[in-house]
């Protein structure tokens, strides 16, 4: 994949001695060449910008950022307070390259990045993609097949929990995403269940998704409030006037067993602390995501999780097909005495029972997720 490299400065001069200052690093490493921006009709897929630029913010506030990574060049022993370290706090670039620069440093952050400017063009592909199925409602299995194929259906074992997931293909446009990761130190456990109104945005979510996972570790992620807000900021750049969008974000610490949370959207999510108690429904934080409402100061839920206790998490597919939360409330506390998959099974036998054809399908996804907590797992007092 060839990358398109541009350097922007003060002055054409100065663009040029950058420019060939980067070229000096990537030689012998890489077949492609870093050009001044002023030589160019347009900024090109990686953006250099020399952080000694006048009025830094708002030259950046106008750069189109949609399919491209911006990174400022600052000099070494420039002052942890200067204007370079405020934009990149603030989001308005990628990542920072120090001058003089290093060969290593330099193909490793533009490597990095080439694998994120894939899923942008990947978005944009199927962007096009979604207007010609919503357009033709042609080939079902097609479009029932794919959305399979994107979506996890077997988790592995996480130490102190059981998880059990099951995914049902609906007829809409759009679709859910549901996925489940471990930090490194096994330490936290992020949830995110997703559901959107366009095949289009559905890939956009998961690009986004993949560039805040490379900016944030896990390790580093406890406040799910802002994370979910880094979400809603790279969202804002892709989506639609008629996008609308249902996400539930998630962060598990083991050691306190409190699950921070943020559920924006028509997705619900219910708990029950032991196989005697009924569950409850999770309180959510906000509507559903649109484009004016992508800018939204979100809060964070806490629960505490307790031995033996379940959380299950489902999309409104699964809900509507319940008749309504008070029906999918009906519907669990029934299984809670029951194995996970079991209760999980219910659920899809409710939605297939409908069916007046053995190859229908359901309006739209459903998908569920069950976590059940270890009875040998220890809660830590914080």
């Amino acid at each position: 994949m060839g990358l398109q490299l541009s350097v922007l400065a003060q002055n054409a001069m100065e663009e040029m001695r950058l420019a060939h200052d980067l070229n000096l690093a990537l030689e012998g490493w890489a077949d492609f060449r870093v050009q001044p921006a002023t030589t160019q009709k347009s900024y090109g897929q990686i953006l250099f910008v020399d952080g000694n630029v006048q009025n830094l913010h708002s030259l950046l506030d106008g750069i189109d950022r949609r399919g491209r990574a911006v990174f400022l060049l600052v000099h070494e022993g420039a002052h942890p307070g200067t204007q370079a370290t405020e934009v990149l706090f603030e989001g308005k670039v990628d990542d920072l390259l120090v001058f003089p620069f290093r060969a290593l440093e330099v193909i490793g952050k533009i490597h990095r990045y080439r694998q994120i400017l894939m899923w942008d063009e990947v978005t944009t592909l199927n962007t096009s993609f979604s207007q010609l199925m919503e357009s033709l409602h042609e080939d079902l299995k097609l479009t029932e097949r794919l959305q399979k194929a994107k979506l996890p259906t077997r988790f592995p074992d996480f130490k102190g929990f059981k998880v059990q997931s099951r995914y049902l293909a609906g007829m809409r446009s759009g679709g859910d995403f549901f996925d489940l990761a471990e930090s490194k130190d096994g330490n936290v456990l992020s949830v995110v269940l997703t559901d959107s109104s366009s095949y289009g945005l559905s890939t956009a979510v998961m690009s986004v998704l993949m560039r805040v996972v490379v900016r944030l570790s896990l390790d580093s992620a406890r406040s799910a409030a802002e994370t979910m807000q880094k979400i809603l900021q790279e969202l804002k750049l892709t989506m639609g006037e008629k996008d609308k969008l249902s996400l539930f974000y998630g962060v598990l610490t083991k050691k306190d067993l409190k699950l921070r949370y943020v559920n924006l959207g028509a997705s619900c999510a219910f708990y029950s602390s032991s196989p005697t108690k009924d569950f409850v429904p999770l309180p959510t934080q906000g509507d559903l995501i649109t484009q004016a409402a992508s800018s939204i100061e979100v809060s964070e839920g806490v629960l505490d999780l307790h031995p033996e206790s379940r959380l299950v998490l489902v999309s409104d597919g699964f809900v509507e097909s319940a008749e309504g939360i008070e029906g999918m409330l009906a519907l669990l506390n029934g299984g809670r005495a029951k194995e996970t998959k079991d209760s999980l099974n219910e659920m899809v036998y409710r939605v297939k029972s409908k069916y007046t054809d053995p190859d229908d399908a359901p309006a739209q996804d459903c998908s569920g997720l069950v976590l059940d907590v270890d009875a040998r797992v220890l809660r830590l007092a914080p």
